[in-house]
């Protein structure tokens, strides 16, 4: 639900030319350009000054993005697997935290 407050899951980080380039899931809110976003890992406030959605190698700058839709944040320092919120609402009112993707150990080991 586009009203309901920010919730977002960095779930791809990707070193570019421009620094870090991480990819958000968007789960319910609306990030916009402009926004401080707080990730509830650390703690740590982000301002979104650049956001884009990619097409394939390709970026298109966009001004925000809702619910379901996948974007790319630049110099957000983060860890994939952290969730992001917005920051303007007080932890003790709203403090999200998604599970990160559980990967399981392989079962088969090949060495050449």
């Amino acid at each position: 639900d586009a009203d309901k407050p920010l919730v977002t899951l960095a779930f791809k980080l990707e070193e570019g030319r421009f620094g870090q380039l991480t990819y958000l899931r968007v789960y319910q809110g609306t990030l916009k350009r402009g926004m401080n976003i707080r990730n509830s890992t650390t703690n740590k406030k982000v301002k979104v000054s650049r956001l884009v959605r990619m097409h394939s190698n390709e970026m298109e700058e966009v001004d925000m993005v809702g619910p379901g839709e996948i974007c790319a944040l630049f110099g957000v320092e983060c860890n994939s697997g952290d969730t992001f919120s917005d920051a303007d609402i007080p932890i003790k009112d709203f403090n999200p935290s998604l599970m990160t993707m559980f990967v399981p150990e392989p079962v088969v080991s090949l060495a050449v």
